[in-house]
């Protein structure tokens, strides 16, 4: 009888790598080669191990995996971008920013399988929401005419959803 081999897997430990670089910024800071916040070198950590889960996941496959660690890079990164006033940010525009982080994991969703074309609705409609209200917000575009072309153009999504249930109907 042969007791079943248990496959070692080729995967990072991503909480090791975490830890590690987290550990990493902790020492500089202390050392005063780093002069950010602890909570800054968090998020800077958190990013890249998500960045990390992204490529793993691409690597070996593993479609569950892509989303999360998209939005931990894509948080990250609006995080960091408040934290390093890249951008001049207000409270209210968490929404949006989360919107847009939504939108680009559903968008590696996407480029992860391009044949599931039915994830490319949340991308629309998150990353949509993010970019209008940033465009109107940085005075691009109005107001009145986003609310014009939405009320206008919304069953434009239902469209859409319709013909990618179809297209995943007919190609399997």
């Amino acid at each position: 009888m042969e007791l079943g081999v248990q496959k070692k897997s080729k995967e990072l430990s991503i909480v090791g790598i975490f830890l590690i670089l987290f550990g990493i910024g902790l020492l500089l800071r202390k050392l005063h080669v780093f002069q950010h916040q602890w909570t800054t070198i968090l998020w800077l950590c958190l990013g890249v191990a998500g960045l990390l889960v992204v490529i793993q996941a691409f690597i070996i496959r593993r479609r569950g995996v892509v989303f999360w660690g998209s939005l931990l890079f894509f948080s990250s990164i609006a995080v960091l971008v408040h934290r390093f006033a890249v951008l001049q940010t207000v409270p209210w525009d968490l929404p949006a920013t989360i919107s847009l982080a939504v939108g680009f994991s559903f968008l590696m969703v996407f480029l992860y399988d391009p044949r599931n074309v039915g994830t490319l609705i949340p991308v629309l409609f998150f990353s949509g929401y993010g970019i209008l209200y940033y465009l109107w917000w940085w005075d691009i575009i109005d107001w009145f005419d986003v609310k014009y072309y939405i009320f206008t153009y919304w069953p434009v999504l239902i469209i859409l959803w319709g013909l990618s249930l179809i297209l995943r109907r007919w190609r399997t």
